[in-house]
């Protein structure tokens, strides 16, 4: 019996194993760039047609070393090339507006503190992270007038702490004894009386204050109507669409891998994408990474004891979507063969007479045991309806936790 079910596994591995394809490697050869890791991130490769677009979004595994770096590379690139007008941030209406005022200088809020309930998890507990928006500042701070850009956050409340705090700041004090501090006190005063007293008030507020103020009313009373985080962040970027006119504005967006893929009716772009009174069906591009031979921080609490790092509370978990057992793309070794280790290549799916245009090469998981979430393929979809290119990095660290 032993020896029947290692013939069985060693059978199905084989059926997973993919060797690499003449016909995509040759048109792979002509659209790939390979930058190593060393070197300033800089992609010479992205055309005209790609500064086209006017929602750029980029997506990523967060807890690898390399993502900060991405974001941050790509993101510059882009507003030195085109000038971003807004960054959308992974985070919520208030985290976002405390978090744009520490890049404009303000030191009132510990960017700890700004961040200590964001729901990118290691993003509260690494100075990696904390050191791209200390980048991110000493970048904006450079920038002349006409090139600096808007930070909004846009994801579902995280941190109802920092959300009493910026009511306290835009109301009127004779309101502040009404902001309750338990959440569901506060859900339910926002729904009944914060309309009242901004139609109320709004001959004494300014534009930009009033604007603000319904959105978080918005925010605090959809709260526990709309539980999607992918479907909030929809909800809300067609609010700020609206109201801030955006529609000719060059839009950046950093996210976890998932939100970024276009093709279901239920991601972030997915909701864009097919959403017609927006200007993006045919304006949006998503780079999504993928990663080779690389390491990722993970709760050691949420592996099983033979794959913790014993003792520690994170483990460096090895993290590569060529592995048979976990997660195995099939076509990566496509991608593999024009790449090379200790790099982050940028490849290009969606030239003219791209073989990507009509197959899921390249992006359809197999697996033999589920510890990975992997997203099943739509019938009828092809790889570039997911994503227009690949960040494929190779030899990447982890993000290194804060020590307790």
């Amino acid at each position: 019996m032993k020896t029947s079910n290692l013939f069985i596994l060693i059978i199905s591995i084989a059926l997973l194993a993919s060797c690499s394809s003449s016909k995509y490697v040759n048109y792979l050869k002509e659209h790939t760039e390979v930058v190593k890791m060393t070197d300033s991130l800089q992609f010479n490769s992205l055309n005209e047609d790609f500064y086209k677009n006017k929602l750029f979004l980029v997506g990523e595994v967060h807890e690898v070393e390399t993502s900060p770096r991405i974001d941050f590379a790509v993101f510059t690139q882009l507003n030195e090339k085109v000038k971003v007008d807004i960054y959308l941030a992974e985070m919520d209406i208030a985290q976002g507006y405390y978090l744009e005022k520490y890049l404009k200088g303000s030191n009132e809020i510990e960017l700890k503190n700004i961040l200590k309930e964001w729901p990118v998890y290691i993003g509260t507990i690494s100075q990696q992270y904390r050191n791209k928006w200390k980048k991110m500042r000493t970048y904006y701070a450079q920038l002349p007038e006409n090139s600096k850009f808007k930070l909004v956050g846009i994801d579902r409340i995280a941190d109802f702490e920092l959300i009493r705090k910026l009511l306290k700041e835009k109301l009127p004090k004779k309101y502040h004894n009404k902001i309750h501090s338990k959440n569901d006190s506060l859900i339910s005063w926002s729904k009944n009386e914060l309309n009242k007293i901004l139609e109320k008030e709004k001959s004494q507020l300014d534009e930009n204050t009033l604007n603000l103020l319904r959105n978080i009313e918005y925010n605090i009373s959809n709260y526990r109507k709309t539980r999607s985080r992918d479907t909030f962040m929809h909800q809300n970027f067609k609010r700020l669409h609206a109201q801030n006119q955006w529609g000719n504005k060059n839009i950046y967006g950093g996210f976890g891998f998932s939100h970024t893929l276009q093709a279901y009716s239920y991601t972030f772009a997915g909701l864009i994408k097919k959403d017609t009174t927006l200007p993006y069906t045919n304006k949006m591009v998503s780079l999504n990474t993928l990663y080779l031979d690389s390491k990722l921080t993970v709760d050691s609490s949420a592996l099983p004891k033979f794959m913790q790092d014993k003792g520690k509370a994170f483990t460096k978990f090895k993290y590569s979507q060529d592995n048979r057992l976990f997660m195995y793309i099939k076509g990566i070794a496509d991608y593999k063969k024009v790449t090379e280790p200790n790099t982050i290549s940028l490849l290009k799916l969606d030239a003219l007479g791209s073989p990507y245009l009509n197959s899921t090469r390249g992006t359809k998981v197999k697996k033999l045991i589920t510890i990975w979430d992997a997203y099943d393929i739509i019938d009828g979809t092809s790889t570039t309806d997911y994503a227009q290119y690949i960040l494929l990095v190779r030899n990447a660290d982890w993000i290194q936790p804060d020590e307790k």
